[in-house]
């Protein structure tokens, strides 16, 4: 009897599977090869996105007996995976003066020379109370090993005198939220160049130490301390910086 009722109902099970629209048809050979085709060239195109970044990493209050001054340090990019446009500002204003005491200017060319290294090259404007001047530049940027944050360059300006620079800092988390943050900006002059403010030797460099409490991630008000190794002021006279770093 079992066999009888399953001939009865072999007929019902094809018509239903028949008018089943969730039941599809296998694909055709060219139908899965397009398929395939289509998702390989979405994943490239996803690789491939335009993206941006603007961040402020300084910008903050300085306080130092007989001048206080605003100092701003932030950049953005824009670009895909491996090439970029950079632009890159820092600069102080006075307080005493009341005027931009100097301010900097770069527009680079990135392109990606390894992971988390990018070779830059490209223009910067420097202009304040001094002489304005225009560099070539060509510089490195990336993540060295244990996570320094390195940006380096080399500059020639219009008159041929060259600069070195390097920056670096590192991250260390105390907690989720508060972070210490070592940090040393060094520039080297290799002659003068008076009318613009600098002298052979080292100038404009100094070391500080910074604490932030990342509120969230893209905004963090921070506390620290900056002692000149170099340049106009004392470099035997600290001075406080109360900030805060953000990123878009």
């Amino acid at each position: 009897m079992r066999w009888a009722l399953w001939l009865l109902l072999l007929p019902l099970t094809a018509v239903a599977a028949e008018h089943d629209h969730s039941v599809m048809p296998m694909p055709t050979p060219v139908e899965d090869a397009a398929v395939t085709a289509a998702m390989h060239t979405t994943m490239l195109e996803h690789g491939g996105m335009l993206n941006y970044l603007l961040q402020a990493d300084r910008f903050e209050r300085q306080y130092q007996s007989g001048d206080e001054k605003f100092l701003w340090d932030a950049q953005a990019w824009f670009g895909g995976d491996y090439d970029k446009l950079w632009v890159k500002t820092e600069g102080e204003w006075s307080e005493q003066l009341h005027e931009v005491e100097h301010s900097k200017l770069q527009l680079l060319y990135s392109h990606a020379v390894a992971p988390f290294w990018d070779l830059q090259a490209g223009v910067r404007h420097d202009d304040g109370i001094a002489k304005s001047r225009d560099y070539a530049v060509i510089g490195l940027q990336g993540l060295a090993p244990y996570w320094f944050a390195i940006d380096s360059a080399v500059f020639v300006s219009e008159r041929g005198k060259l600069l070195l620079h390097l920056e670096a800092e590192y991250e260390l988390r105390l907690t989720q939220k508060l972070l210490l943050q070592p940090r040393v900006q060094l520039n080297h002059a290799f002659a003068n160049d008076k009318p613009a403010g600098i002298e052979k030797g080292l100038f404009d460099s100094n070391i500080a130490l910074r604490l932030r409490y990342e509120f969230a991630r893209e905004f963090a008000p921070y506390i620290g301390v900056e002692r000149d190794i170099g340049g106009n002021r004392p470099s035997d006279d600290a001075r406080i910086v109360v900030g805060m770093r953000f990123w878009y």
